[in-house]
């Protein structure tokens, strides 16, 4: 019998059929279909939810997101919108008042861009100084590829004169001394060598996340825990939350091997790809190839056209990826890689090609973030089974830099339309927190390739726009495809996990420009509702109270 009914919705399974209503039994849907249908499934003790005409899909699937990096945002100082050296300086001057932080004390931050600062350069040692000389300071670009430090933070790590990172670049001023910038690789271990972030801690982050991810409609995330966080800690962290019956969201977790070495060390775990629960799983090895378009690190195969004679930074030589990738192919783990240019995707397509070839064992290997390719690019893509794992709200961050830095060729990129139209599988992601994980926002990205305001005027290269079904796709069936659970998610049919989310309005009657302000009424995780907003609780007659709100039974 089933232990709960929800009824009266406009439900789209996204398995080509429609229902109005959902009955679940042990966290699993046991059937779909109209309340009359299911009625004889109920006993006494069965709870029925009215969802009151509302629209619901599959509980929402963020492709690529770093869940407890956007917990710790919230805690750590915040650059978002800074527009001038003094107004970062100052907003860091206010986080150690405000916070009252002892000297010694770390100052971690990020989320400027110098893009549009009034004199858009990228801030050094110091500049960081400015905010504090006894506070070890260390801050990241939004994109997470380039970072700063000030003088004590450097010497604290054990970086000097002599440092050299493989993979990574340390600046330098006018004189050849470190100035205190530090991209890709470097920046990576720099943040190993800084004080670890205890479980605690960590757990305290996911938790404050994971709250905010259910606010969004998600109810899976696959997640990059491990940069710049040991694994041991994320995994005890994860574990302790299971056990604890505090898990929201359904977490695939990606695995930081960037050299042969870690690569090895992680598999004598015993490791692999899909072992763990309903709740957490092992997903991918992360690899990143190169770096980002606005901080001018992602590998081009010609010259930026705003910067002649450079190409950015290829963080491995092609040997060099072909061998680790067919390590973790052979091994039993996905590969997932992070590559934004032309230039770094070609590496990833040859590496993952030969990986194809050698066994035909279809590991659903994929590029995350996948900018810039061409057609010849998608093509071989397809015939390799190399997925794409896209961002969505890229666009109206990106776009207005796009011209500038790539001329002619930014008709390359973000090329979803032709993604599937090449048959390549795409899943949808939000790259948190750099981007707000969202999927509504990721939605209205797909589907009007705009900002907030709609500009540019007609969408971004508007023949790239997808239709709603295909956008909403990216975050359920397809993203349910790339973490290899297709047969537990992304479509509501029976025998499959009980996730979904309950709109306020139907997204795939509105109008395109209305998708953006769709708000989440209910979030459901294996039958449980883990958010329900104040506005439809009132419009049902409801308190808070009155619903399943058992994180404890979602997870046991």
């Amino acid at each position: 019998m089933a232990d709960h009914i929800f009824h009266n919705g406009r439900i789209y399974t996204m398995s080509g059929q429609t229902a109005s209503a959902i009955a679940v039994k042990d966290r699993r849907i046991e059937a779909v279909g109209t309340l009359e249908e299911l009625q004889p499934l109920a006993d006494g003790e069965c709870v029925f939810t009215d969802l009151q005409g509302r629209c619901v899909v599959p509980g929402f699937n963020d492709t690529h997101c770093h869940l407890l990096m956007t917990g710790l945002k919230y805690e750590r100082l915040n650059l978002n919108g800074v527009k001038s050296m003094e107004e970062l300086i100052e907003r860091g001057r206010t986080y150690i008042r405000e916070k009252n932080l002892p000297e010694g004390a770390w100052v971690i931050g990020g989320g400027f861009d110098q893009n549009i600062f009034e004199d858009p350069v990228l801030p050094d040692g110091r500049v960081l100084e400015a905010i504090s000389d006894v506070h070890p300071v260390m801050v990241e670009r939004i994109c997470g590829h380039v970072g700063a430090v000030n003088p004590l933070a450097m010497s604290l790590a054990g970086f000097d004169e002599n440092t050299r990172i493989p993979g990574g670049v340390l600046a330098r001023d006018e004189e050849g001394h470190l100035n205190g910038i530090i991209w890709e690789a470097a920046l990576d271990e720099f943040k190993l060598r800084m004080p670890k972030l205890d479980v605690i801690s960590a757990k305290k982050a996911i938790q404050t996340a994971m709250s905010r991810a259910n606010e969004a409609g998600l109810t899976s995330i696959q997640s990059d825990d491990t940069d710049g966080v040991p694994l041991d800690v994320t995994l005890q962290a994860y574990r302790e939350l299971e056990a604890e019956g505090r898990m929201t969201v359904r977490i695939f977790q990606e695995v930081h091997a960037p050299r042969m070495q870690a690569l090895e060390e992680f598999l004598k775990l015993g490791l692999r790809t899909g072992d763990g629960s309903d709740f957490f799983k092992i997903g991918n090895i992360k690899l990143i190839t190169d770096g980002s378009l606005g901080a001018r690190t992602a590998r081009l195969r010609e010259d930026y056209s705003d910067a002649p004679g450079e190409k950015g930074i290829a963080v491995y030589t092609q040997e060099e990826l072909d061998e680790l990738v067919l390590a973790a192919h052979r091994s039993g783990m996905q590969v997932a890689a992070h590559a934004i240019g032309d230039g770094a995707a070609a590496q990833c397509i040859h590496a993952f090609a030969k990986a194809w070839e050698s066994d035909h064992v279809d590991m659903r290997n994929r590029i995350v973030h996948c900018q810039f390719v061409d057609e010849q690019m998608l093509d071989q893509m397809a015939e390799n089974h190399i997925a794409a794992d896209i961002q969505p709200p890229f666009v109206p961050s990106d776009y207005p830099l796009t011209a500038s830095r790539l001329g002619e060729r930014e008709a390359g990129g973000y090329v979803w339309k032709s993604m599937m139209e090449k048959g390549i599988h795409v899943g949808g992601g939000s790259d948190s927190p750099v981007e707000s994980f969202s999927p509504i926002w990721g939605i209205h990205c797909a589907v009007n390739r705009t900002d907030e305001h709609f500009q540019p005027a007609g969408g971004w290269h508007p023949e790239q726009k997808l239709m709603v079904e295909e956008a909403v796709r990216l975050y359920t069936s397809h993203g349910a495809y790339l973490s290899f659970e297709e047969n537990q998610k992304g479509t509501l049919e029976p025998g499959k996990l009980a996730d979904f989310v309950v709109l306020d309005r139907d997204l795939f009657e509105i109008r395109p420009e209305e998708i953006k302000d769709t708000k989440i009424c209910m979030t459901v995780v294996g039958g449980t509702v883990v958010y329900a907003s104040a506005a439809y609780m009132g419009a049902t007659g409801q308190n808070r109270e009155d619903t399943t709100w058992d994180c404890r039974k979602a997870a046991n």
